[in-house]
């Protein structure tokens, strides 16, 4: 039985606390212009929706202008989410990842730094985490933003909705380490009895820490309002570990996050 309230909360930012779908693709467009500057200015019609439909596949943002490139070249959402490889376009591209997220990142500060107030609008919160989060500022739970965005950006979108977690509970891109390492690490620098539970909307995020040696104590959540599939909460259902977490249960006590999970029956899970 877990504890009632965990020591850290640990969660995911795009797809648990902000949706920043508007943000990705337009980011993801004006990166593959910069990449690709003989590209007609406008998207074509239909790319917003097909791109939207992969993006629970996206683990990293330099993948965008990938799922792009894939789209324009003629591969359906549907192909994509039955294979994602992002490695074969790179090497079409003549590419390395580097190069990519180095585009991405420069788009968005030229974005901010022409028209912040015009980036910022192209995201949104999710009803009830700014909310949620506010209420544990100062408690007994540490709250840590782990994500695989440059934490710059993560904060300075905290910051607009008044939530200032300080540079250290911002952990993205720069620490350069994946996910399980720094749940590890936030577990070895805190207290012996400290309790770490782990908010994510990839359900392979969530599967990469069961994997992990060292973590069989995180509790983990999969963020059900967020960029997954169907498939993969039914996969997340039928999980020994995983508790599909509703909006609801995540802005309500701790008490209630995995209400009915631990009582639902029990097949292998997906691996």
């Amino acid at each position: 039985m877990p504890p009632r309230a965990p020591t850290i909360l640990a969660l995911d930012f795009d797809g648990v606390i902000c949706d920043g779908m508007r943000e990705y693709f337009a980011a993801a467009w004006r990166a593959w212009r910069r990449l690709r500057p003989s590209v007609a200015p406008n998207p074509p019609p239909g790319l917003l929706e097909g791109f939207a439909r992969v993006r629970p596949l996206i683990e990293s943002g330099w993948e965008m202008p990938l799922v792009i490139h894939a789209l324009l070249s003629g591969a359906s959402a549907d192909d994509l989410l039955g294979s994602w490889r992002p490695a074969p376009l790179l090497a079409q591209l003549g590419l390395t990842r580097e190069d990519v997220a180095a585009a991405v990142d420069r788009v968005r500060d030229a974005w901010i730094a022409a028209d912040e107030a015009d980036w910022l609008d192209h995201h949104r919160f999710y009803p009830g985490v700014v909310e949620k989060l506010g209420r544990l500022a100062g408690g007994p739970t540490r709250s840590v933003v782990v994500t695989t965005k440059e934490g710059r950006f993560a904060r300075k979108l905290l910051a607009r909705q008044g939530l200032e977690l300080g540079a250290g509970n911002v952990l993205g891109k720069e620490v350069g380490q994946p996910k399980p390492a720094i749940l590890r690490e936030l577990i070895d620098a805190g207290p012996p009895t400290a309790s770490l539970w782990f908010v994510e909307d990839r359900l392979e995020a969530l599967a990469a820490v069961k994997r992990t040696p060292g973590l069989d104590g995180v509790e983990l959540f999969l963020a059900s309002w967020g960029y997954n599939t169907e498939r993969d909460r039914e996969a997340a259902r039928r999980d020994d570990r995983i508790a599909p977490l509703s909006l609801e249960q995540f802005a309500g006590d701790f008490a209630g996050w995995r209400a009915g999970a631990d009582d639902r029956p029990r097949t292998p899970p997906l691996r």
